[in-house]
């Protein structure tokens, strides 16, 4: 018994016993759970928002004319921003304020890889009231105490009449990001556009992965998809060549001309090279892939828009040079 009891005596004061019950006291608050977790954060139906062109009809609602009962019940019911202007109940409200940097910053997670906060800061924009600061909302991706990337994620802009402008946001428990850009003018409100990121952790980078509109679909980092509109016809996309200028003119209806250029004489090319290998596919992939770049929307300067012309500028310009190319290959057939 005595034996038994120094060889006790003596585990207790090893260093091997003082390290193991260490370890075990600080295991939980170190590896099991982060130091701060408010997510899931933000308006959740977010998510769920990417049929842009279903929820538009959803919400077409003239507000300057009188309207059925039915009309009303059916607009408050199935439109998700009316709902949304009626209730607040979604977004939740278990957050911490890190009052030693600044009142404004908000932390959403915390551990020791990484922490999420939001910096709420107040905008002048131009096109709208000069007057007015808009709120705007920053997401930041912190590691070891150093802020390595971030995202804007909300803002409210208010024109005349009290139409909107707006980004809102939903994170979810695996840190996805959904943003969306919405608003309301005397046509009811609308959706213009449905965005998913996810965080690089090997880059620390916030990720695109999706971008919807109702034009287009941005699949990262090299597929860009433009979907057909009914009015569209190969004379219009030749017209917006001619008349630049032409206010009927846009982008997506020049970027399709091009494209069906492309393709036509690409096929034309490999029916006379007698070659049973179509390069267009490969060829659209690197196109796309040295055209798409990373929307932040981060700026005053940097809107939804202007991503959307300087893309369509770089795609159209590649096309163009793909389309001399293969005349020229035609040329020597």
């Amino acid at each position: 018994m005595k034996i038994f009891k120094v060889k006790i005596i003596k585990l207790i004061n090893s260093k091997l016993f003082i390290g193991l019950c260490l370890l075990i006291i600080f295991t939980p608050v170190t590896f099991s759970k982060p130091l701060n977790n408010s997510l899931p954060y933000g308006w959740s139906k977010v998510k769920n928002m990417s049929d842009i062109e279903t929820i538009n009809k959803k919400c077409e609602y003239n507000f300057f004319v009188e309207h059925t009962k039915q009309e009303t019940k059916y607009f408050e019911k199935n439109c998700p921003f009316e709902v949304l202007s009626t209730s607040n109940s979604d977004i939740p409200e278990n957050i911490e304020k890190e009052d030693s940097v600044s009142d404004k910053r908000v932390y959403l997670y915390q551990s020791g890889k990484f922490s999420l906060f939001l910096v709420e800061k107040n905008i002048k924009v131009p096109y709208f009231d000069t007057y007015y600061e808009s709120p705007t909302i920053i997401l930041f991706l912190e590691k070891d105490g150093q802020i390595v990337d971030q995202l804007t994620v909300s803002w409210h802009r208010t024109g005349e009449f009290g139409f909107t402008d707006e980004l809102s946001y939903y994170i979810d428990k695996k840190f996805n990001i959904f943003i969306i850009n919405h608003g309301a003018d005397e046509e009811g409100y609308w959706l213009y556009l449905w965005a998913h990121y996810k965080i690089n952790f090997k880059q620390n980078k916030f990720k695109a992965i999706k971008i919807k509109t109702n034009r287009e679909q941005i699949n990262f980092p090299d597929n860009l998809i433009v979907y057909s509109k009914p009015y569209y016809n190969e004379n219009s996309g030749k017209l917006c060549l001619e008349e630049e200028l032409d206010t009927e003119c846009n982008e997506p209806n020049t970027y399709t001309y091009y494209l069906n250029e492309v393709k036509k004489n690409t096929a034309l090319l490999v029916k006379k090279s007698k070659t049973s290998k179509n390069f267009f596919p490969l060829f659209k992939k690197k196109l796309d892939q040295a055209c798409i770049t990373m929307p932040k929307f981060d700026n005053n300067n940097d809107v939804i828009l202007p991503y959307f012309k300087y893309l369509y500028l770089c795609e159209v310009n590649g096309l163009k040079q793909e389309l001399i190319r293969i005349e020229k290959e035609l040329g020597k057939k």
